[in-house]
């Protein structure tokens, strides 16, 4: 009776674990396209609204997605205090001290730290295209993580489902 009890146990284990590394995947493709949506909010900020960067960023961050809000916030929040340090370090800075909060691949979070290398030293032309080029980049990577979402999905419940049933032949 206790193996049946001690099986069930470790095969819902294994589905529970299955069903988290699935929605891990699902959450990395809705945090690329939050990235894309924050870099087109920002454009628009700059070029319609002609708004300064530290305001720009408070403004987006009211509207934006986890975990850009409270990155976009926290980078206003420090240029406001700290202003005689330049805007790219600051991204920098605040992107790194934020990574835990992200699900984005090595590759893909140097995109997000280079998305802020040339705030406040281009004009404005300049870093509406470093954006246009990034936003180019992000969907390059949303297109790529939609082709895997499925079969990534797919993998991860079945495989945790097998380990779990090989542990339990291995434990009887």
């Amino acid at each position: 009776m206790l193996k049946v009890i001690g099986a069930g146990l470790i095969l819902f284990a294994a589905t529970v674990l299955g069903l988290q590394l699935k929605l891990r995947v699902a959450e990395h493709l809705r945090q690329l396209v939050g990235l894309k949506e924050m870099l087109l909010m920002l454009s628009g900020e700059m070029s319609y609204g002609r708004t300064p960067l530290a305001e720009a960023f408070s403004n987006i961050s009211g509207q934006g997605k986890a975990p850009y809000d409270r990155l976009l916030l926290a980078v206003s929040r420090r240029a406001e205090q700290e202003q005689e340090l330049a805007l790219s370090q600051i991204w920098q800075s605040e992107a790194k001290n934020q990574k835990e909060y992200f699900l984005l691949s090595d590759e893909e979070f140097q995109l997000l730290l280079g998305v802020g290398e040339n705030f406040g030293y281009l004009d404005l032309t300049m870093q509406l295209g470093h954006i246009a080029l990034s936003i180019q980049q992000v969907e390059n990577r949303i297109v790529l993580a939609q082709g895997e979402l499925s079969a990534k999905q797919k993998m991860y419940q079945y495989l945790s489902v097998m380990c779990g049933l090989f542990l339990i032949l291995i434990l009887i």
